[in-house]
């Protein structure tokens, strides 16, 4: 990005993590779409913009602190909007980064339905997402968390029931592991929900037009995204 003393700087938060092809780092420099699109969307609106990665947790407390303006990519919920500024409830079904689907990612030859699973070894998730809430709600969440590389390698050695991870990043994750024979996708669908780019809400109060232009930019840019691999 262009930069100057005169253009503000945009600090953007993301996991650190890498989460392939959303998005992960090379050489210290974000890649994936979800750069790309947020790259893009700012590109336009004269700021520049700084994109650096910590873990989860300590990105959203960098933004709520006024250290980092934004993160993502993050799912809205009740808990959420008091603590970060979304898009406007009109705009929540155009303004989003992308479309995530979390299913439950289970050892090959195991069939999982979620009506009759009765949790042996239980089923994990990454620490901080909202489908860990679920699982625990559901009372089907794993005593021991992994992240996602360690916890499909328990599915694929059978000690854990099963693990909810987006599914691209899943499967991209199964062929760096070496488990794609071991481990596949289950029809059940624990989760399906935007990803948004939230804002601090302070700065989201005093540059209101600024942030809109750029939610309303990231739009515009997935769909480009979205048309290219649908053509691809």
């Amino acid at each position: 990005m262009p930069s100057s003393a005169e253009q503000p700087l945009l600090k953007i938060c993301y996991e650190d993590f890498a989460n392939p092809p959303y998005i992960y780092s090379e050489d210290n420099i974000a890649k994936g779409i979800l750069a790309d699109i947020i790259t893009a969307a700012i590109k336009d609106v004269n700021v520049s913009v700084a994109l650096y990665s910590k873990p989860w947790m300590r990105c959203q407390q960098d933004v709520i602190s006024g250290e980092a303006h934004a993160l993502f990519a993050m799912i809205q919920t009740d808990e959420r909007k008091h603590l970060f500024a979304f898009p406007p409830e009109k705009e929540l079904s155009q303004w989003y980064l992308w479309l995530a689907q979390y299913p439950v990612f289970k050892a090959k030859g195991k069939p999982f339905v979620a009506a009759e699973y009765q949790p042996n070894m239980g089923i994990g998730a990454p620490f901080g997402y909202v489908v860990l809430d679920m699982l625990n709600d559901k009372k089907w969440l794993s005593p021991y968390q992994y992240e996602p590389q360690a916890g499909l390698k328990m599915v694929a050695m059978n000690k854990l029931d099963g693990y909810v991870v987006e599914r691209q990043i899943g499967i991209h994750l199964l062929e760096v592991i070496n488990h794609t024979a071991d481990v596949d996708v289950s029809e059940y669908l624990m989760l399906q929900s935007n990803w948004y780019l939230p804002f601090n809400k302070h700065f989201y109060k005093s540059h209101t037009a600024l942030v809109e232009n750029i939610w309303r930019n990231i739009a515009v840019q997935r769909k480009k995204v979205e048309d290219s691999l649908n053509e691809g």
